[in-house]
């Protein structure tokens, strides 16, 4: 009983004390105007935003037409600080002019992840890697690289078993991992030709290779495995496309 009164007296004071000294008023100067009633938030508007646009994912790119991109490059230390209240990590390539998140790695399970990642299908993971090449014979060429919904077939016929796929079921295979990859992902960016898309320079962040010889080598490993669709969660994943459906303005 005795230390319980004593607990219940030290709350008792700790209570006085912060109704003693109340939290200080908002200095306007210091944190900038309230958003909206009871705001103790203290970044700008414009910075909110952004944080806003980065976790709705999957990239910011230089081609946003509201400049957000520049926005997230010029206030980087203020939004890491951020961001790694949410395990988030901000991921910047200046040569490409691409920003997107990435979640930190660690072990511990209170840390787990706000932006999940997906698993790829093993279409998908055939057509990045390609793709992957693709961009890499362009770079520094000044020119877009391309790709064809023709190409894309010509992918994955070399690496679907046709005894598990006729024609037809190649073409639907291309299609669905297409759409997938212009809608979610965005890595590949519509044109004015209805069968032909530029690919994002966002992929070398979401398909990090150190060696252009690795990617080879991967896609060759995949014919070892069968083109069933529940292989699926063998293949690996995207670091910065999150699992979250994506409904903010897109900024490419």
């Amino acid at each position: 009983m005795i230390e319980n009164s004593t607990a219940e007296t030290e709350e008792h004071d700790e209570l006085e004390e912060l109704e003693e000294y109340p939290q200080p008023a908002r200095d306007v100067l210091i944190d900038g105007p309230e958003l909206f009633p009871g705001d103790t938030g203290t970044l700008p508007l414009k910075l909110r935003q952004a944080l806003i646009r980065l976790l709705r994912g999957p990239y910011l790119d230089a081609n946003s037409s509201d400049n957000v991109y520049n926005t997230v490059v010029d206030n980087q230390e203020q939004l890491r600080v951020r961001l790694s209240e949410l395990f988030l990590e901000l991921v910047v390539d200046e040569d490409h002019k691409v920003a997107l998140l990435r979640p930190v790695e660690m072990a511990e399970s209170h840390t787990t992840a706000l932006q999940r990642q997906r698993e790829m299908t093993r279409e998908e993971t055939l057509l990045l890697l390609r793709m992957r090449l693709v961009l890499d014979r362009h770079s520094g060429t000044g020119n877009e690289a391309t790709i064809a919904r023709q190409d894309i077939l010509d992918v994955l016929e070399q690496y679907v078993d046709p005894q598990a796929h006729d024609a037809k079921g190649v073409e639907d295979l291309a299609d669905a991992a297409i759409r997938k990859l212009v809608t979610e992902r965005r890595l590949l960016l519509p044109t004015e030709l209805d069968d032909v898309w530029v690919i994002s320079n966002a992929l070398p962040l979401a398909l990090p290779y150190e060696h252009i010889g690795d990617i080879i080598t991967f896609m060759n490993s995949l014919t070892e495995a069968p083109a069933e669709p529940d292989t699926a969660n063998e293949e690996p994943t995207e670091d910065a496309v999150p699992e979250t459906e994506h409904d903010g303005e897109e900024p490419a």
